[in-house]
């Protein structure tokens, strides 16, 4: 049979997987090369790795001591940080490397599929996603990962962007909203629940992401831990793993617009933000005035003051930290100046819920209007004179009741009168009755209309 006219030849056909199988091809061909090349390095002899005299065990060359899977370039030593070295000198650290791509990989078949299901996506989100992994990529390949287990202060300047900037720009990629519209049916249903279950409601509760990056922040700063972490590559690793999942737990609260339970008004994430202003500044006055310096690397060729280091470092993490938050703070004001549906959110406290509630409750809201705007009120005035005018015609209805029974019992006594006055057995006491039955029952009906349109003038409003 033939299609019929305005559809689409491939209205019935299967959506093509070829973009989404190019991404993973991709993807994994560059992680295939990155471990090709790391076994082959691992595979050379430890001369090619090591440049220098070993005698003094404490002059350890950058290159000889990663555990074979980061390299310097050409192996050369660290050299001066404030030089043309901090635009040109590298590594390859693997482990960071194949987890951006396979990140990389991941979101952009979110988006791929997304798309593919109708939605549309800001090229806005997509950049910032993309941004927090060359950061990533920044701060482990280039000179901030070279000099990280040399200086503490390039530690620390490591540290901001891991547990501030990427997750920032992280969660402003809103990823979780992404796999959400990459889904269909029953799947996204299932995401959405998860998002909103037992478990991602505690571990994303405001007290829980607060109190977890402070201990994160005071733990990996304060104790011995930071002197092992600065002297082995793979603790390092899993710091800079710790330090991007509480960002992210932290920063799904306070860029807000997650699909998860938690949405918090705009002043309750300036108040998180402040608090965690306070934990960084906490945390930098004490490092500076530590007597004892933070354990670092010796490199060969390589002379700084570790006790002046350390200072500096404490000084990166008090305002540099606090400026992040602060950069972020600003940002999170001018989007909600922009945004007057934002600010009539915000206003929604549980003083104004209440407040709504006894008003749909008293006018009926719900149903006369259908979704009333409480911010109008023009809005209000008119819901609250249609709820006026059901009791007026509440009240003349039963009104109108009580008149015809009124004038029927009128009759019916007219008519006793009548048969009491002409009858042949009839009385002139049955007459007076019935005339006084008459008089009794006109009266009643003449009060209930006076008290109707009394109350019909009490309650109607002055109209605009």
């Amino acid at each position: 049979m033939g299609e019929s006219a305005g559809t689409p030849a491939t209205a019935t056909r299967r959506p093509s997987h070829g973009p989404i199988w190019t991404i993973w091809l991709v993807s994994f061909a560059i992680v295939l090369g990155l471990v090709m090349a790391i076994v082959r390095y691992a595979s050379l002899p430890d001369s090619t790795h090591t440049t220098h005299d070993t005698s003094d065990p404490s002059m350890i060359n950058m290159s000889g001591m990663s555990e074979k899977w980061v390299r310097l370039r050409n192996g050369d030593t660290l050299g001066g940080l404030l030089s043309h070295r901090l635009l040109t000198v590298w590594q390859l650290d693997t482990v960071a490397v194949i987890a951006v791509v396979l990140a990389a990989a991941w979101y952009l078949t979110r988006l791929t599929q997304a798309r593919r299901n109708g939605a549309s996506w800001p090229l806005s989100r997509l950049a910032a996603f993309m941004s927090a992994l060359v950061v990533c990529i920044l701060a482990t390949c280039g000179s901030i990962g070279v000099y990280d287990m040399a200086l503490f202060s390039a530690h620390m300047i490591g540290h901001l962007a891991f547990v501030m900037v990427v997750p920032a720009l992280l969660m402003a990629g809103r990823p979780l909203e992404l796999a959400l519209l990459a889904r269909s049916g029953p799947r996204r249903e299932r995401l959405a629940r998860r998002y909103v279950g037992p478990v991602a409601s505690v571990l994303t509760a405001p007290p829980v992401a607060l109190a977890a990056y402070a201990v994160v922040i005071v733990g990996s700063h304060l104790t011995g831990l930071m002197d092992v972490i600065m002297r082995n590559s793979w603790a390092g690793q899993l710091e800079h793993l710790v330090y991007i999942v509480i960002g992210c737990q932290f920063m799904v609260l306070v860029l807000g617009d997650a699909p998860i339970r938690w949405q918090l008004s705009t002043p309750a994430r300036w108040l998180l933000l402040a608090i965690s202003m306070a934990v960084d500044t906490f945390v930098g006055v004490i490092i500076m005035q530590a007597s004892l310096p933070v354990g670092m690397l010796k490199v060969p060729g390589f002379n700084v003051n570790p006790h002046s280091d350390t200072i500096t470092g404490g000084a990166i993490m008090w305002f540099g930290g606090d400026g992040i938050m602060a950069a972020i703070m600003i940002l999170l004001v001018l989007g909600w100046l922009r945004d007057p549906e934002r600010q009539r959110q915000d206003n929604r406290g549980w003083l104004e819920q209440a407040r709504r509630a006894t008003f749909a409750e008293r006018t009926g809201a719900q149903g006369m209007s259908g979704d009333l705007d409480f911010d109008s009120a023009d809005a209000r005035l008119r819901t609250y004179n249609e709820w006026l005018a059901s009791l007026d015609s509440g009240t003349a209805g039963t009104a109108g009741t009580a008149g015809k029974a009124g004038t029927a019992g009128t009759a019916a006594t007219t008519t006793t009168g009548t048969t009491g006055t002409t009858g042949t057995t009839g009385t002139a006491a049955a007459g007076t009755a019935g005339a006084a039955g008459t008089t009794t029952t006109t009266t009643a009906a003449a009060t209930a209309a006076t008290t109707d349109a009394t109350a019909t003038r009490a309650h109607r409003p002055a109209q605009r």
